[in-house]
């Protein structure tokens, strides 16, 4: 039996249901940690195949989402090429390891990040856009996070358990491909959402696409 494809109803409330469903969920990445947040329009987003480009990265130092994404069968390119919107943050990243999440670096009310720090809260604010997206109604949100999720959920671990025949994710909720894994262009993300200072060792960047 063929299955066809649901395709989601766009009446006549669903445009500004989208745009409302964006704006709160912006502020929630806020609420939530980041530093700034966008809306972005994801029309002809720079996207590159890298699943050849990293032959020499150690087994031990991979992962299911680094430092490509191992869906052979369903490539997430293809699945980002459908989507028309995502929102985009950032987190602002402090060389002081000192700084913790939520720290207010001297007078400034903006929080700053020390790097590790910086690295858990990427994945925890975009599987809570995620999330909320899904409660919003748009099922297919796909959230991507920045790094290794090796690197900060099994760090202690000799190498990521999905790479073995059998085995499955041991925090199967909480680990996000990462955008550079997926090929974007971090620079095409960072001009889209309107950040010209763009510096990749001065911030993170996670997005989750919407619809």
């Amino acid at each position: 039996m063929e299955i066809a494809r649901v395709i989601p109803r766009e009446d006549d409330n669903y445009e500004p249901r989208l745009k409302k469903a964006l704006e709160e969920l912006c502020e929630l990445a806020l609420e939530e940690g980041a530093h700034q947040c966008a809306v972005i329009d994801c029309d002809e987003l720079v996207l590159k195949d890298i699943s050849t480009d990293t032959p020499d990265v150690p087994i031990e130092e991979r992962s299911i989402f680094w430092p490509a994404v191992c869906f052979p069968k369903d490539p997430i390119q293809d699945a980002i090429r459908q989507y028309s919107w995502a929102v985009v943050f950032r987190l602002n990243v402090d060389g002081e390891e000192s700084l913790e999440e939520g720290e207010v670096d001297g007078d400034s009310p903006v929080r700053r990040y020390s790097p590790q720090a910086s690295d858990e809260q990427v994945f925890r604010i975009a599987g809570r856009v995620e999330s909320a997206s899904f409660y919003k109604g748009f099922y297919l949100a796909i959230g991507l996070a920045a790094g290794n999720c090796k690197d900060v959920f099994c760090k202690t671990e000799k190498k990521c358990q999905a790479l073995t025949a059998g085995k499955s994710c041991r925090h199967p909720l909480k680990p996000r491909p990462s955008m550079e894994a997926c090929g974007l262009d971090l620079r095409d993300i960072a001009e889209r959402a309107g950040w010209k200072d763009f510096d990749e060792g001065s911030f993170l960047m996670g997005m989750v696409f919407i619809d």
